[in-house]
């Protein structure tokens, strides 16, 4: 267990000592990145700090909607160092790109705030807990602890963050803290029908037509427990599909009824992206670490060094059989 109420008064000290503050997540940006990176500039903001979102990426169109995105800033845009750059839900700094991690490196203080297992305790002060399910919870309980009040778009940005990488509190890793914490955010007069419409209920025709290719690609093994999808250049250029909309498939694939380990592989022009989703018992993790990866136990992803998709699937398959 991490003494969150020390490193939370570390950090305090180091925003204090710092005037131009620059907050970063990793490449490929989801619910839990953006919600903790956009609630961390709205509180750095409300401080009186100047904080620059640096993003080296492109923001999903159901997350559009979330507050501070105004501050984000293109590396390339940047040409001074940082008294303090926070880097959030970031496993370790290659996470970031390279772009990003120059920035990182030449900052004078750095800190890392995240939750996952595999995290490398990259920055100056690290605050990881690794048993929260979602590093805008870690970041929740920081501010608890630091007694600093919220106001409705950083308690927005939270609750987004904790409502995506939580499954919608669906996963094993919520505990109670997390509803308790939940609910403490919606003092904060959070419009629950924005954040629902926005990220749940908006899936773009294209990111449909998407889906029902990666489908059409199905493959079980192992008495149907295991499932295989694809999703190839050739799916993302006929459905005309953005970069995140291959997010959300190796969900729906986990959820058919029988499937305990979903399978994305999604094609690039150097490599193949893998992604794992497990139901009950299989750990993701076991399988990822073979393919370059890492991540959580239900939830993890890895990069295969080749283009063949065929192969990659039946040495993905093989791994996972040896973890049933």
């Amino acid at each position: 267990m991490i003494n969150l109420k020390e490193l939370s008064s570390e950090l305090k000290n180091l925003i204090n000592e710092s005037e131009n503050i620059a907050v970063a997540s990793h490449l490929n940006p989801d619910g839990d990145n953006l919600g903790s990176v956009t609630a961390m500039v709205g509180m750095l903001k409300k401080l009186g700090k100047n904080a620059v979102y640096v993003l080296d990426d492109t923001i999903p169109n159901s997350f559009k909607f979330l507050p501070n995105l105004s501050y984000a800033k293109s590396p390339d845009k940047i040409n001074n160092a940082f008294d303090l750059f926070i880097a959030l839900d970031s496993s370790d700094e290659n996470r970031m790109g390279d772009n990003i991690k120059k920035i990182f490196e030449t900052s004078k203080k750095t800190v890392n705030i995240d939750h996952h297992f595999s995290n490398t305790k990259f920055a100056d002060l690290n605050i990881v807990d690794d048993k929260s399910p979602a590093t805008c919870e870690v970041l929740a309980r920081i501010f608890e602890t630091l007694d600093l009040e919220l106001n409705k778009d950083i308690a927005t940005s939270l609750f987004t963050g904790l409502s995506t990488d939580t499954g919608s509190f669906k996963y094993s890793s919520v505990n109670s803290n997390t509803f308790l914490i939940a609910s403490n955010l919606f003092k904060y007069d959070i419009d629950i029908n924005e954040v629902t419409v926005n990220v749940y209920q908006s899936r773009s025709r294209q990111k449909t037509d998407l889906l029902i290719r990666a489908m059409n690609s199905i493959e079980y093994f192992d008495n149907d427990k295991i499932a295989v999808v694809f999703v190839t250049k050739d799916d993302m250029i006929k459905s005309k599909a953005e970069k995140a909309d291959a997010d959300g498939i190796v969900e729906f694939v986990r959820d058919i009824d029988s499937v305990e380990l979903a399978v994305l592989l999604k094609e690039k022009d150097d490599c193949i992206r893998l992604s794992l989703r497990s139901k009950s018992y299989l750990d993701c993790t076991k399988v990822a670490s073979k393919f370059n990866g890492g991540g959580h136990v239900r939830a993890s992803g890895g990069t295969i060094n080749h283009t063949d998709l065929n192969k990659a699937k039946e040495d993905v398959v093989k791994v996972a059989e040896e973890q049933l």
